[in-house]
């Protein structure tokens, strides 16, 4: 039985797309997998901001931090979706370029500077916790009894 060109296009370009969802797919679950972060570890940072990107799926806080040998260090940050955020009191304008913060995050766990927003302390003195790791009710009500001071261990 011999195919015809039409047919064997036809499983030719099956066979793409089942190969393009596979190689997406797992593209997807890493997107979405926090599992490279330790969440049983909070630790403080103190530093200035060099970026704030304010988009979907996620939002991208860049601090300057510099550590005890005074050597900077640049640490990328991944916190909610907007979406999420807003729920919980943030807005885009909070935070800019240049504002001195110490942020609560939960550090990854190979040690590179990377980290998820857990709690961020704005220079004038307002807190913004992100909901990431909520659900439920606790992500319809927003934050309850913030802290008014960090809670991590600082980093040097």
């Amino acid at each position: 039985m011999k195919l015809s060109d039409s047919n064997r296009k036809m499983k030719l370009t099956g066979l793409i797309v089942v190969f393009a969802a596979f190689c997406c797919s797992s593209i997807a679950y890493a997107h979405h997998s926090f599992a490279l972060f330790d969440r049983s570890q909070l630790t403080t940072l103190s530093g200035t901001v060099r970026e704030w990107k304010w988009a979907n799926p996620h939002t991208w806080l860049t601090v300057v931090v510099r550590k005890a040998d005074g050597t900077d260090e640049e640490w990328a940050l991944v916190g909610s979706s907007p979406n999420m955020m807003i729920r919980w009191g943030w807005n885009a304008a909070d935070i800019k370029v240049g504002d001195k913060v110490m942020v609560d995050i939960h550090p990854a766990r190979d040690g590179k500077a990377i980290g998820e927003l857990h709690t961020v302390f704005l220079p004038g003195g307002k807190v913004l916790a992100d909901p990431g790791g909520q659900s439920g009710e606790a992500l319809a009500g927003g934050p309850s009894d913030l802290p008014t001071k960090p809670q991590g261990i600082p980093y040097q």
